[in-house]
């Protein structure tokens, strides 16, 4: 499953030229395909080539396994794409807005449309009427707001989404304590459009523990989920966090890894002793001050980078908070909420199940990374097979987590593949989930601005009334469980027993996240 790649107007995927180097290449529109698998167990998104056309940008795409249901309410699949642009000026990726205007952007064929956003910071592409089954290549054209031309270098991005439709949905899973002996958990709240209008009060309204969330009430604006919205299909991957480093500034690449300056074959940002499957790794070394570096997976540990085997699609461990938030800024996404992630997971079940997973039942079966078959490669799964498949429990840091989407095939069900209620996958288990919430803390600021697609000179997020540092006092609560820890409970989906660990205010092996829009 790849569900995100990158195409770039260079010849080759080396983003580290020095810059009179990269002025020459600039010239040549030449594009190059960065990496593409084809032989994937789940949805399988493919972009190709980008080519200018005018004053815009047209590529081509496809995936499988999509679908728009004739639920109640209706929920779908779709792609975020957005662009990055390369100007020969400064030899830096910024942010490529494109028109506001659904009718300026087009795409072939009758199956697909392409919806633009009110910021202009990309647009979501999905099926337009009720149906299922493998996208065939269809050609994107995108109209820029600043126009196309044959000098700039550019970028293309997707992945994979699901659409969380508006509509009720029960917080909480209906314990006495909300998640079982710990007390700390959502009571059984229904939250309804009544309540998303007019906010919610403090956390003794909403959690078992009065302590357990937002000091002052919260508005109408924050997000608590009843209003529509996109969530990532799948956890960041490793290929997508690489991406996101090679778009960097030397500078910016200094914060949110080793010295970019280091050895070839440093790891990045995972444990040098213990990476827990996060082998990416120093490909080229960066320039103090001058040129970044060039990142790359390197799984095998063989010195070759971004091989078949390589871990690509493995989910992205080792993210903080801040490396979280400084992703979705630059992905013009933006943190999702504790009630954000209820929703994902339950979805509109007309009650809560006690104890309940992802997966809206309490069938649990383990999958770890010792026993795979295609271990690192784009069809990487499970040895085991069954209801409630979910990488979890394994309390060994010689391994780590498994690939996005490990347990989904074309005839898996909801449980069998650990798919929540909307289609979002490993909402319980494999990383930990990290969402706006906390310990003690004032959460009634944030609301639905999503990221500028740009970040401060030294590489953190600045959009505003995002929490800049995690651990349960005053930024991302981790929720879901994932694939180190032992304890069952915090696979469910009301335990918040990550409340106060502040594992996350640091680099940990455990975490990484997904976003929303």
């Amino acid at each position: 499953m790849l569900n995100f790649i990158s195409f770039c107007a260079k010849k080759t995927n080396n983003f580290s030229f020095q810059k009179n180097y990269n002025k020459i290449l600039c010239f040549f529109t030449i594009l190059t395909l960065c990496l593409l698998n084809t032989n994937l167990k789940a949805n399988n998104l493919a972009i190709g080539t980008p080519t200018v056309v005018g004053a815009n940008l047209a590529f081509t795409i496809q995936w499988d396994n999509s679908w728009n249901a004739s639920l109640t309410p209706s929920n779908w699949d779709g792609v975020w794409v957005f662009v990055k642009r390369q100007a020969c000026s400064d030899n830096l990726w910024t942010h490529a807005l494109v028109s506001t205007v659904s009718g300026n952007h087009s795409i072939t064929g009758a199956i697909l449309q392409v919806d633009a956003v009110t910021d202009g910071m990309g647009v979501f592409i999905r099926r337009s009427a009720v149906g299922n089954g493998n996208i065939t290549v269809e050609t994107v054209t995108l109209a820029l707001q600043t126009a196309a031309n044959g000098v700039d270098n550019f970028q293309v991005f997707g992945m994979e989404v699901v659409n969380v439709p508006q509509g009720d949905f029960y917080i909480g899973d209906n314990g006495a304590t909300g998640s079982g002996a710990s007390n700390w958990g959502f009571k059984s709240v229904l939250i309804t459009n009544a309540i998303q209008t007019a906010g919610i009060g403090t956390a003794g309204n909403y959690k078992s523990n009065g302590g357990w969330g937002s000091t002052a009430a919260l508005p109408a604006a924050f997000p608590l989920g009843w209003n529509s919205f996109y969530c990532m299909k799948y956890e960041i991957s490793q290929e997508q966090y690489t991406s996101f480093l090679n778009s960097l500034t030397y500078t910016q690449q200094l914060v949110r890894t080793v010295n970019p300056a280091s050895a070839v074959g440093t790891i990045a940002f995972a444990s040098a002793a213990t990476p827990s499957r996060n082998l990416i790794k120093i490909k080229t070394s960066g320039v103090a001050a001058i040129t970044p570096a060039v990142y790359g997976c390197d799984l095998n540990n063989n010195g070759t980078y971004n091989e078949t085997d390589d871990g690509q699609n493995i989910a992205c461990n080792w993210l903080s908070w801040a490396d979280l938030i400084a992703y979705l800024d630059w992905a013009a996404l933006r943190p999702m909420t504790e009630f954000e992630y209820e929703k994902v997971c339950r979805g509109a079940s007309p009650a809560a199940l006690t104890g309940e997973y992802a997966w809206s039942a309490v069938s649990l079966l383990q999958a770890e990374s010792g026993a795979l078959t295609n271990a690192g490669q784009a069809g990487e799964v499970s040895t085991a097979s069954g209801n409630g498949l979910c990488a979890y429990g394994i309390n060994n840091t010689a391994k780590g987590p498994l690939r996005c989407g490990f347990a989904a095939g074309a005839a898996t069900n909801k449980i069998q593949a650990g798919g929540s209620w909307f289609g979002a996958m490993e909402m319980s288990g494999n990383i930990m989930e990290q969402c706006l919430g906390g310990y003690n803390f004032n959460y009634s600021a944030f609301t639905s601005a999503c990221g500028d697609g740009s970040l401060t000179a030294a590489g953190a997020a600045n959009t505003a009334e995002w929490p800049a540092t995690g651990g349960g006092q005053g930024g991302g609560v981790g929720r879901g469980g994932d694939w180190f820890t032992i304890t069952t409970q915090r696979l469910t989906i009301s335990d918040v027993g990550y409340m106060t660990d502040n594992a996350n205010q640091s680099r940990d092996r455990r975490f990484g996240g997904r976003g929303v829009r």
